[in-house]
């Protein structure tokens, strides 16, 4: 008698890094047929790991061990990731950013500051790079002297706006990990891995408000 196999309980994000890091599992996007990162019209998901479960493994040709199935399965899940949810780019994110580890920069410390535009570098050490905005003429004692007026161009770095689509980024990026968490459950297609409901904070930037 053959011992039941052993379900593992892990988060989306665990499960990803699980699935792309530890068992280097690859999306195959050729199997779209698509290069907007959406199902093909007429074609779920469902459609998508049947023709994976014809063969039952994906060949990769090389002396690599093959990832396993729950592990395929994830990936050929990331791989189907709607438009409206990212698409391919979005797909490509989460599994880069599941092999290292990581979560999508939200520039944490990230505060606009006032910065000159340039810098000269001299042998006294770097300098703000300023420019003449007038010229004063005035007479001194009958001669016509000149005077320039400098200032130092100055911006703001990084802007707000920059700051706001790096946090705009990672709230697709949860949005992401939501839906395929969902789409998961409720097609019950993992055999060993059962998703948990955890899920990574979905606004960092406002817990350090309350710091």
């Amino acid at each position: 008698m053959q011992p039941i196999p052993q379900v593992r309980e892990m988060s989306i994000q665990r499960a990803l890094e699980w699935a792309f890091r530890d068992e280097c599992a690859q999306m195959d996007m050729d199997e779209l047929h698509t290069s907007s990162g959406g199902v093909r019209g007429g074609v779920d998901t469902i459609w998508v790991l049947m023709q994976r479960g014809v063969l039952g493994t994906k060949v990769d040709g090389g002396g690599s061990s093959t990832p396993a199935w729950d592990a395929e399965i994830i990936a050929s899940t990331v791989a189907s990731l709607p438009v409206s949810h990212g698409g391919r780019g979005m797909a490509v994110q989460i599994a880069s950013l599941a092999r290292a580890g990581a979560e999508p920069d939200w520039m944490r410390d990230a505060k606009p500051r006032c910065v000159p535009v340039e810098w000269r570098n001299t042998k006294h050490g770097a300098f703000a790079r300023t420019e003449i905005i007038r010229t004063i003429e005035t007479v001194h004692r009958g001669r016509r002297m000149k005077r320039h007026e400098v200032a130092c161009p100055v911006t703001y770095r990084p802007t707000q706006a920059q700051i706001a689509a790096c946090r705009r980024n990672y709230l697709d990026w949860w949005g992401a990990l939501l839906w395929l968490q969902g789409e998961m459950n409720a097609l019950g297609i993992l055999s060993r891995i059962q998703l948990t409901n955890a899920m990574p904070p979905l606004s960092p930037w406002r817990n350090m408000l309350r710091e």
